[in-house]
């Protein structure tokens, strides 16, 4: 598996050095004069490169020699883009009145430290690939015969036959999904086909739980006729699985030779099928389930075309025949799900309870399966590390069962050693074996998006847009075709989502995944890939001198979680492409004029600012990321105007109030933001940033600072706040001017003003209103909803607060088509005596809804959709709750113990069972 994944890694890397140097050889021809031919001389040994590897990726023999080789190859991609990226940043940074005068003068020196590093890199690039040819040979390849994903090493069989033989007395927390599995299938209400499907990563039972149905006693005694059990797998081949089905549900040789057109009587019926196209396999297995109610499973499906493929030797039917398939891949599961999809049973980790009883009975002997207590701390702990991973449990129980002792010092010394046992005991082995095929299977541009994952902690929740744009500003990810980056980024986060190889923690309102986790255990295999291959360095409390890559490697993505043992203080650092800085306590570097290499600098909730020599950005030419959110700094120096290729500012959760006047020259700037409250001021100039997409909280101080923001023509995301007392009637006419101007891009508009206010107004008179919009914010005074509000047919989020709305706006609300999260506010309504009445009208797409200091009732048929409800008070009546008949939470926020009680019992007898959230405020 090793080979495999360097070879996806190398490819990656010379995706985009090759693509780097065909663009130079389009746009700065001049400057490769007298080294075209070497350019194109790497760009074409890319080529081959690339193919020589895909070729032997699968490779058993050599794979030390070949992994060395394609390291090689790596580290000089990486080193020669690191020079194409400097010598382009030199080429274009002479600015001023001399500037084309200067170039003139820089262009015959720049010319010659091109050619010098394209002449190095091709002479690199020759004696690595001479050395390799002198020790190995390309026929050598294929030597060992066809090969599958699965065969990482020799000593090995396949991993995923445990899930075929797993005991009785450990089939832990299974039963109610098996019988629910048990229940579609033996469902008479469906006589047609139906086809079921297992969704899970790797190592949740699905292969497990899928036997346990097949060789459940109402299946296999003569419900069903034919019966066949095909493990399909990454590399399959289709004619090959068609004769296993065929094998399986015996089909007469008489059917065969018909089918066939054999008539030799020589020739075995093995022969006869061996003689079969894939057509004639097809007809055979329908030919023989026609009419008959057949059951088949199809384990570990990888891809849609593999089920596509073996669907059409299926026939439908009215038999009630039934189909299983267990897949990782979520694209998979749907389409092969019957019946717009409602037949997806998704496989979730065990609970801790269930954890626990499954890891005593492979530890301990029957009947009891006692822990002793002096042991049920340290089991525990160990079994928090499988995160309910059943295959980790039996695994890790199983090394411990094979301990006749039950010894305290060995238990401790699993629990402090886990992850270096399972790279290195062969009993644990097959953790990494399962879990890395999910990983081998991923094409190579999705590799280093899933390695990156590795930099942030275990059990850290990370967001999708934060994650997105780090790929995007370190180059893992570019558009491709004329598709955007971010809109490739997606898909790549989306791809990883459905692979499930990584668990949605938290969804945005249209159900957009907007958080996620990475389970411990694929976390560790993720670190282990990323230190061989020298992709990135973490450090942690637990970072030792042997758990860091070779002093030879040169670090390139560092991330500091703690504690620095394992990190010299000469270690080499200047080839860093990004720094994270993960914990309160983790200082940042101290100075970026070693790192000019640098793409990204993140410092997401980082205390330690004061380490920071901010004055030292001036040497971050290449810089395209910097977060700063959640730290507590107050100011940003000048020296952020000499970042001219960044693209992405993030001082959220900053006491940053006034942005420096060098903020205009970041010509590439896209995102700024900032707030949640005031946000910041801003310069003049700062329309000369035409890039910007999302720009926010920004305070407009005066009419000539809105007039700017209006020129922000591509502006998708806009946060404004206004801090005088009320507004002046050019100040009214220009808001609602720059809406006017901003109607055809804006898709998010957050409006905010703490003091009483002519806004309403300003909105009123917008022109040409931003009706695409699909989030929309506003705090401030209205006293009703601007007229274009019932216009906004693509909106999904609205937030008011204090707008002291009529009640009757509530019903602009409800007609709203699209909207599907609304939060009312304190004095969102003007409070009358009267509750807030939503009826059996509108709403029909509403899932989420929260009304803080809001007397509330829902009459019967009211909001048919609503999932979950958040009532804050101060409250002296909710009333209706039980007529939400689609609701699975309720949160009760409120000093009123009489409602509490009361949409608790409500509650507890709900149809739905709602999980009810209870928060009760004490008064002073």
């Amino acid at each position: 598996m090793e080979t495999a994944i360097t070879t996806k890694l190398v490819d990656f890397s010379f995706q985009s050095i090759a693509g780097k140097l065909g663009k130079m050889l389009e746009e700065e021809a001049a400057l490769l004069a007298g080294v075209e031919d070497d350019v194109r001389y790497i760009v074409a040994e890319h080529k081959s490169i690339t193919s020589f590897l895909t070729a032997i990726a699968t490779r058993r023999n050599l794979d030390a020699e070949l992994k060395n080789w394609a390291q090689e190859l790596s580290e000089v991609a990486y080193d020669a883009e690191d020079s194409i990226d400097e010598f382009n940043y030199h080429l274009r940074s002479t600015q001023g009145f001399f500037k084309h005068f200067l170039r003139s003068i820089k262009l015959l020196k720049d010319r010659r430290n091109i050619a010098t590093e394209i002449k190095k890199l091709k002479v690199q690039v020759e004696d690595i690939k001479k050395r390799h040819d002198r020790y190995f040979h390309p026929n050598e390849a294929t030597s060992s015969g066809t090969v599958t994903g699965l065969d990482m090493t020799d000593r090995y069989s396949d991993p995923r036959i445990i899930g075929h033989f797993v005991e009785e007395t450990q089939l832990v927390g299974i039963n109610q999904s098996r019988d629910k599995i048990i229940g579609w299938v033996m469902d008479e209400n469906c006589p047609e086909l139906t086809a079921i499907s297992l969704l899970g990563f790797g190592g949740l039972g699905k292969t497990t739980l899928a036997k346990t149905v097949y060789d459940d006693p109402i299946i296999v005694e003569g419900h069903f006729q034919p019966r066949a059990w095909i493990a399909v797998s990454q590399n399959y081949n289709i004619k090959e699985l068609l004769k296993k089905i065929i094998r399986q549900i015996s089909v007469n040789e008489k059917q065969i030779r018909d089918v066939s057109g054999c008539r030799d009587a020589r020739l075995n019926t093995e022969q006869c099928l061996n003689m079969m196209d894939e057509s004639q396999l097809v007809q055979t297995v329908r030919g023989h389930l026609h009419g008959k109610r057949y059951f088949i499973v199809f384990d570990d499906v990888w891809s849609v075309e593999a089920w596509e493929s073996l669907s059409i030797a299926l026939p439908q039917g009215k038999e009630g025949s039934r189909v299983i398939v267990t897949t990782r891949i979520k694209d998979v599961a749907n389409t092969s799900c019957s019946r717009n999809r409602r037949f997806i049973f998704k496989i979730s980790p065990l609970s801790p309870e269930l954890s626990w009883e499954l890891f005593c009975r492979k530890v301990f002997d029957a009947p009891d399966y006692n822990c002793p207590p002096e042991l049920e701390n340290i089991g525990r702990e160990i079994l928090q590390k499988c995160d309910g991973l059943p295959l980790a449990i039996v695994t890790i129980g199983g090394l411990l069962a094979s301990k006749p002792d039950n010894n305290f010092e060995e238990w401790k010394d699993l629990r402090d050693h886990l992850r270096l046992e399972i790279q290195t005991n062969d009993m644990l082995s097959k953790i990494n074996q399962i879990l890395g095929l999910s990983y081998n299977d991923l094409p190579y541009y999705l590799k280093p998006c899933f390695l990156f994952l590795g930099i942030f902690p275990e059990d850290y929740e990370i967001g999708r847009k934060r994650l997105m744009r780090r790929w995007i500003a370190e180059g893992i990810v570019h558009g491709v075709d004329g598709l955007p980056d971010e809109k490739m980024a997606e898909r790549c986060f989306s791809q990883l989502v459905n692979r499930s190889l990584v668990q949605p923690s938290e969804f945005d309102d249209n159900g957009t995944v907007r958080s996620c986790r990475v389970h411990d255990m694929m976390l560790d295999v993720i670190i282990s890939i990323s230190r061989k291959e020298n992709f990135a360095l973490v450090l942690n409390e637990q970072s030792t001198l042997t758990t860091i890559q070779p002093r030879h490697q040169r670090i390139r993505r560092l991330s500091w979680q703690g504690g620095s043992s394992g990190l010299g203080p000469n270690t080499e650092l200047s080839h860093l492409r990004s720094f994270t800085s993960l914990g309160e306590d983790v200082p940042p570097l101290k100075d970026y004029r070693k790192h000019r290499l640098l793409r990204e600098i993140d410092l997401e909730g980082c205390r330690a600012i004061h380490h920071f020599h901010r004055k030292s950005f001036s040497k971050l030419f290449l810089l395209k990321y910097l977060s700063l959110r959640n730290t507590w700094l107050d100011t940003l120096p000048d020296s952020i105007g000499d970042l001219q290729n960044l693209e992405f500012l993030d001082i959220r959760g900053t006491d940053i109030r006034k942005l420096p006047n060098s903020i205009v020259k970041l010509q590439k700037l896209v995102y700024l933001l900032a707030g949640p409250f005031i946000g910041f001021k801003f310069p003049k100039g700062i329309r000369k940033l035409k890039r910007l997409t999302t720009f926010g909280m920004a305070r407009a101080h005066n009419v000539h600072s809105l007039q700017e923001i209006g020129e922000l023509v591509h502006l998708h995301k806009l946060g404004i706040a206004f801090e005088d007392s009320d507004l002046s009637l050019r100040m009214v006419e220009e808001i609602s001017a720059l809406l006017s101007k901003l109607n055809g891009s804006l898709r998010s508009l957050k409006i905010l003003h703490l003091e009483n206010s002519s806004l309403k107004k300003a909105l009123d008179e917008v022109a040409l209103p931003p009706l695409l919009l699909c989030e929309i914010e506003i705090n401030c005074r209205l006293g009703e909803l601007p007229p274009w509000f019932a216009s906004l047919k693509h909106v999904v989020k609205i937030s008011l607060f204090r707008t002291q709305l009529q009640l009757e706006d509530l019903q602009v609300l409800r007609n709203l088509p699209a909207l599907v999260n609304l939060q009312l506010g304190g004095e969102s309504f003007v409070y009358n005596g009267e509750n807030l009445v939503f009826d059996r009208e509108g709403f029909a797409q509403l899932k989420l809804l929260t009304i803080a200091r809001h007397n509330v009732s829902f009459e019967v048929g009211a909001v048919p959709s609503l999932e979950i409800l958040k009532i804050l008070g101060p409250n002296k009546s909710v009333n209706g709750v039980e007529h939400l008949h689609g609701l699975k939470e309720v949160h009760i926020h409120t000093g009123n113990e009489n409602i509490i009680e009361m949409v608790k019992n409500i509650a507890a007898n709900h149809s739905n069972r709602p999980k009810c959230f209870v928060k009760l405020h004490k008064s002073a």
